[in-house]
């Protein structure tokens, strides 16, 4: 009797152990269930990584009287042709006759046609063969060898770009010129100032010589 008594009590002893075994694996898994899982709310480099912020002048240097600004470059070069390019476009402004013709506008002098760059104001009817569309805001320029063309009354007349327009070059005969103390691009009275943004190099406008 004594050994069947014992025997209980060692089964019942062991049921109870069984019993809070699987307690404790059902708290621990509802604490582990419960915990919030960090891979899902860690945001996505790839998701939130975001483009460089272009970098752009701030300049506004406005018109700048000529005489007050240093050219590093003393000469200029002019061509000079014997003949002007055939079907040119006659254009006339301030009293003066200029052939133009593909982006370039000429002038006669003495049998011969020097190459001159366009007043701003000026209109033609065609613009050259290869072009650069330019935007700043909502208005294009169509930009081909230092000059900007705008749409206007069924020609286009060359303008003066908005300050901060952005173009990717120059043309190669562009100058270099210092106003205190600070280096600029100028082309056809144009200022610019060389800068880097996600595109790569461009030169923005800053302002004006008169």
């Amino acid at each position: 009797m004594k050994t069947n008594k014992y025997t209980g009590m060692v089964f019942l002893l062991m049921i109870a152990i069984s019993t809070m075994e699987v307690s404790a694996q059902t708290r621990n898994r509802d604490q582990v269930n419960a915990r919030p899982t960090i891979a899902n709310t860690r945001p996505s480099v790839t998701g939130t990584r975001q483009a460089a912020t272009p970098a752009t002048s701030n300049r506004n240097m406005g018109t700048i009287n000529r005489s007050n600004v240093q050219f590093k470059k003393e000469k200029m070069k002019v061509v000079v042709t014997r003949q002007k390019p055939m079907h040119t476009e006659r254009v006339i402004y301030n009293n003066r006759t200029y052939d133009y013709y593909n982006g370039r506008f000429y002038i006669e002098n003495r049998g011969r046609y020097m190459q001159a760059a366009p007043v701003m104001g000026m209109r033609v009817r065609n613009l050259p063969a290869i072009y650069t569309h330019v935007w700043f805001g909502n208005n294009l320029y169509y930009f081909y060898e230092g000059v900007y063309y705008y749409p206007r009354n069924g020609y286009y007349e060359v303008v003066n770009p908005a300050i901060g327009t952005i173009v990717p070059a120059l043309p190669a005969d562009y100058e270099r010129v210092v106003y205190n103390g600070i280096l600029f691009y100028e082309y056809n009275g144009i200022l610019y100032e060389k800068i880097n943004n996600w595109q790569g190099r461009g030169y923005q406008v800053v302002g004006y010589l008169g």
